[in-house]
C-alpha cells in the first residue's frame, strides 16, 4: 500500500510537469458541440488527422446518432449550470477494437465568469473494469469462503472488512487524484500557461512547449536552465537567478516577474513565474514546480497608467492647481499643499473640511456647501468659484474648484482641482463696474433721445410727410434695440456682481401667459405665433424674469425664422415643475453649436446670423438656474430650432 501511494505521488509529480506526454483523450469543443481542440491520443484513435477533425461535429468525426446526442445533452446542461459531467461509455477504437472509456467534461469560463467553451478529458478503463470484474468476482468467492469461516474466526473476518474499506478509500483517493489532474491540465491548458519541472539533486529541467515559446525556443528545442536565464534582460537577470536557487534548496519564495527577449522571434515580453518546492516521497530529492504567464499587455498598461498620472501631476503643478480628495463616507478632506495654500494653511498643517469651510467668505459659504452634497447626492460635476480668506495670511482669494464624485476600490470620492483666479476676477470686476456705470450713464441721454423721437414722429403724422414717418419710425426701433442691450449688459453686471436679485412672488401660470400672448400678437404680427395654454396653476417664482427669459427666447426665434412662418409657445406641467417650450421653423443651429449656446458673449459663427452680443441667452441661462432650474435647445439645421427651459413650481 505504502508503495502504491509513493508510485501515486511520483506519477502525480511527472504530470504536473509533462502533460504532453499523457495517453489521455484531450478534447474541447465550442458551444456549437464543435471540436476545437483534440490531442493526438484523440486523433490516433480516431485515426484521423488534425486538418480532418478540428471543426467537425460529433457525427462528422464518425460518433454514432446516440453516442453524439447524448454528449451535445451533457454540453447543455453544462451551458445551464457551468457544472462538470462525469461518465462512462463504450464504443469502438480505431485499432483496438471495442473499449470501454470514463470521461469527464469541465466548464471553460472567461474572467467574467461566463462559458466559453467545454473541455472534455477521456481515459480507456477497460483493463481496469476487467480487473474490477474479476475483484468482483473474487469477492464473491472471497464472500462465501468467509461465509464457511465467520463461526470459526471473527477476528480474520473484522481484519479482512478493514482491509476492504482502506481499499474502497483507496480507489477512492486514486478517482480523485485523477479527476484533479485532468482538471489541473485543462486548467493549464486553458490559462496558456507555460510550465517547468527542475530536479534538486540532478537539475533536470523539464518543460512544455509553452514555456520554451515564451522564451522564443521552437517546441522541438532542448532548453537548460542557463539558456533561459540567458533570455532574461541584464538588469533582471541576477535578481531571478538567486531567487530560483534560494527556491530550490533553501524552499524560498519564487513569484518574479521580469522581461525576456525570445531567442529566435527577438519579441520582448514581461513575465510572471510562480513556484514551489515539493519534497519527494523518497526523499531522496525535492522537484520545484511551476508556471509561467505572459503578462506584457498588464504590465505595459500599468505603465501607461503611471507614466499618465506623472504626467498630470506634472500639468497640475505647473498649472498652479491645488488638487483634493473627499470620502462620500466619512468626508474626510485630504488637500495637497498648494490647496492648503490657497486657503492660508501650512503645508504640513492639518485642513479638515470644516476649517476649510470656514475660510470660505460668507457670502458664499452656505451656497459651496450645498452645491458639494448635490454632487455627492446627484453626482453632478461641480463648478463654482468663490472668495476664500487666508487662515493665517487673511488675505482674501477668489478660487475655482472644478470636480466630480468617482468610484475607487468600491467607495466614492469627491476629487478635483482648485485655482487661484484672484488676478483674473478682480479685473472683471473692474470691467462690469465700468459697464454697468457706462450703460448706466447711456441710459439718460437715450431716455431724452427716445422722448424728442416720439415728439417728433407725433408732428410727421400730422404732417403727413410719409419718409420722414418712416425715418423716424426706424430711428425709434434702433434706439429701442440699443437701451435693451445696455439693459442686459446692466443686468450682466448687476448678475456677475451679485446684484441682480431673484424676487419670488406667488402668481397665476394661466393668466400670465394670457398677457404675455396679448403683447406677442401685436409686437410679432408678422409671424403666425401659436399659443398653447395652460390651465390654471400657482407658480413662485419672479414673474418679470421669467418674462424677460420667454421675451428673449421668442424674441430670437422670431428674428431668425422667415415671415408667416409659425412659432409654437406652450406651457407644461410635469410632477412639480412646469416646462416652457418654444419652437421654431428657422435656419437652425449646427449641432457643434449647440453645447457653448449659453455660455457668456458666444456668438454662432453661422451664415445668416444676425450680429449682436450674446448676453441675451447667457442671461436667461441665469435666471433659470438662479430658479433652481435648467435650460437647454435642441435643433436640426436649416429646420428650425426648439428651446426648452424648466424651474420648479414652488
Amino acid at each position: 500500500m505504502k508503495a502504491l501511494q509513493e508510485n501515486s505521488d511520483q506519477q502525480k509529480i511527472l504530470f504536473e510537469t509533462v502533460t504532453s506526454s499523457t495517453p489521455d483523450l484531450l478534447y474541447v469543443f465550442d458551444l456549437d458541440y464543435r471540436f476545437t481542440y483534440a490531442n493526438q491520443a484523440l486523433l490516433n484513435m480516431w485515426g484521423k488527422t488534425w486538418e480532418a477533425s478540428v471543426g467537425k461535429t460529433l457525427l462528422e468525426n464518425g460518433y454514432e446518432s446516440w453516442h453524439a446526442t447524448m454528449h451535445e445533452k451533457e454540453i447543455d446542461e453544462i451551458k445551464n449550470t457551468k457544472l462538470p459531467i462525469r461518465g462512462e461509455v463504450s464504443f469502438p477504437h480505431a485499432t483496438l477494437g471495442k473499449r470501454i472509456y470514463d470521461y469527464i467534461f469541465t466548464p471553460v469560463l472567461d474572467k467574467d465568469g461566463e462559458l466559453v467553451a467545454v473541455a472534455g478529458a477521456t481515459r480507456d478503463v477497460t483493463d481496469r473494469k476487467n480487473w474490477e470484474e474479476s475483484l468482483q468476482i473474487n469477492s464473491r468467492t472471497l464472500q462465501q469462503l468467509n461465509k464457511h469461516l465467520e463461526n470459526t474466526n471473527h477476528e480474520l473476518t473484522a481484519t479482512l472488512k478493514e482491509i476492504a474499506q482502506v481499499n474502497d478509500e483507496l480507489k477512492k483517493a486514486n478517482e480523485k487524484i485523477a479527476e484533479g489532474e485532468i482538471a489541473f491540465r485543462l486548467a493549464v491548458n486553458a490559462a496558456d500557461f507555460g510550465t517547468w519541472f527542475i530536479h534538486s539533486i540532478t537539475r533536470e529541467f523539464i518543460t512544455d512547449a509553452r514555456l520554451k515559446e515564451l522564451f522564443g525556443y521552437y517546441e522541438n528545442e532542448p532548453l537548460s536552465i542557463e539558456q533561459a536565464l540567458a533570455q532574461i534582460t541584464e538588469e533582471y537577470r541576477p535578481t531571478v537567478a538567486e531567487k530560483l536557487e534560494n527556491a530550490i534548496y533553501n524552499n524560498g519564495d519564487y513569484d518574479v516577474t521580469y522581461p525576456v527577449i525570445g531567442l529566435h522571434d527577438n519579441r520582448l515580453r514581461w513575465l510572471r513565474a510562480i513556484g514551489n518546492l515539493k519534497a519527494d516521497p523518497s526523499g531522496a530529492f525535492s522537484a520545484f514546480t511551476g508556471v509561467v504567464m505572459d503578462i506584457t499587455d498588464q504590465y505595459l498598461a500599468n505603465a501607461e497608467i503611471k507614466r499618465t498620472e506623472e504626467n498630470l501631476r506634472m500639468a497640475v503643478e505647473a498649472a498652479g492647481l491645488g488638487t483634493f480628495q473627499m470620502s462620500a463616507d466619512d468626508r474626510i478632506l485630504v488637500a495637497s499643499p498648494k490647496l492648503k495654500e490657497f486657503f492660508g494653511f501650512y503645508p504640513d498643517e492639518d485642513m479638515p473640511l470644516e476649517a476649510a469651510v470656514n475660510q470660505i467668505h460668507a457670502d458664499f459659504r452656505a451656497s459651496v456647501t450645498a452645491s458639494i452634497e448635490r454632487t455627492f447626492m446627484e453626482k453632478i460635476r461641480f463648478n463654482m468659484e468663490y472668495q476664500i480668506i487666508g487662515y493665517h495670511d487673511k488675505k482674501k482669494r477668489w478660487v475655482r474648484t472644478i470636480g466630480e464624485v468617482q468610484e475607487k476600490g468600491g467607495k466614492e470620492y469627491f476629487t478635483g482641482v482648485i485655482h487661484d483666479i484672484t488676478d483674473n476676477k478682480l479685473d472683471e470686476i473692474r470691467k462690469n463696474d465700468f459697464i454697468g456705470m457706462v450703460s448706466h450713464e447711456l441710459k439718460t441721454p437715450l431716455t431724452s433721445i427716445n422722448i424728442y423721437l416720439q415728439l417728433l414722429l407725433q408732428k410727421a403724422e400730422n404732417s403727413h410727410n410719409q419718409f420722414v414717418k418712416q425715418a423716424l419710425e426706424q430711428c425709434l426701433k434702433q434706439v429701442k434695440n440699443m437701451i435693451e442691450m445696455i439693459n442686459g449688459f446692466l443686468n450682466v453686471s448687476r448678475l456677475e456682481s451679485g446684484k441682480l436679485h431673484i424676487d419670488k412672488t406667488d402668481f397665476d401660470i394661466s393668466d400670465f401667459f394670457k398677457e404675455i400672448q396679448t403683447d406677442y400678437e401685436i409686437q410679432y404680427s408678422s409671424h403666425d405665433l401659436v399659443f398653447n395654454s395652460p390651465e390654471s396653476m400657482i407658480v413662485n417664482g419672479d414673474r418679470l424674469k421669467l418674462a424677460q427669459v420667454i421675451n428673449n427666447l421668442v424674441g430670437n426665434a422670431v428674428k431668425y425664422s422667415g415671415n408667416k412662418t409659425s412659432i409654437y409657445i406652450s406651457i407644461e406641467k410635469i410632477n412639480d415643475k412646469i416646462k416652457v417650450i418654444v419652437k421654431d421653423e428657422g435656419i437652425g443651429i449646427k449641432p457643434e453649436n449647440l453645447d457653448r449656446l449659453f455660455d457668456r458673449y458666444y456668438r454662432v459663427e453661422q451664415e445668416s446670423i444676425i450680429a449682436g452680443f450674446g448676453i441675451g441667452l447667457y442671461l436667461s441661462a441665469e435666471i433659470i438656474k438662479a430658479h433652481g432650474g435648467k435650460i437647454w435647445a435642441e435643433s436640426e439645421f436649416s429646420r428650425g430650432s426648439t428651446f426648452f427651459f424648466e424651474v420648479p413650481v414652488s
